[in-house]
């Protein structure tokens, strides 16, 4: 069951997103890992979607309308989705990929615009 977060449970959840990302990054950056050609769009668009999933369950912490099966779901499914598209698209010898990565980087930038408001607010 959901429950509404207090601003004490939000400030835990963000730095634990924190915490999480420099720990990724710093072992993406020390362990080398090399993606193949054909499946760097995928993986940029995954890794994007991902990002942009992240961002909007920090705003939805912040507007108190967060509930955790939903942002669960909504991650994996962006993420799918996200990839389908590219992948038919090349299938079907069209730059989607393109497309795929606008449309995230706007909702991303709406998302982050949120925050930053919300962060200069407080």
């Amino acid at each position: 069951m959901d429950r509404y977060w207090r601003l004490a449970d939000m400030k835990k959840v963000l730095i634990l997103c924190i915490v999480a990302s420099l720990l990724g990054g710093l072992i993406g950056y020390f362990v080398p890992v090399v993606i193949p050609v054909e499946c760097s769009k995928l993986f940029s668009v995954a890794i994007l979607a991902g990002i942009e999933s992240v961002v909007k369950g920090v705003r939805m912490l912040i507007k108190k309308d967060f509930k955790s099966h939903l942002f669960i779901y909504g991650f994996f499914i962006n993420i799918f989705v996200a990839i389908i598209f590219v992948f038919i698209g090349d299938c079907l010898g069209l730059d989607l990929y393109y497309v795929v990565l606008l449309a995230l980087g706007f909702k991303l930038l709406q998302d982050l615009d949120i925050v930053k408001l919300y962060v200069l607010n407080k």
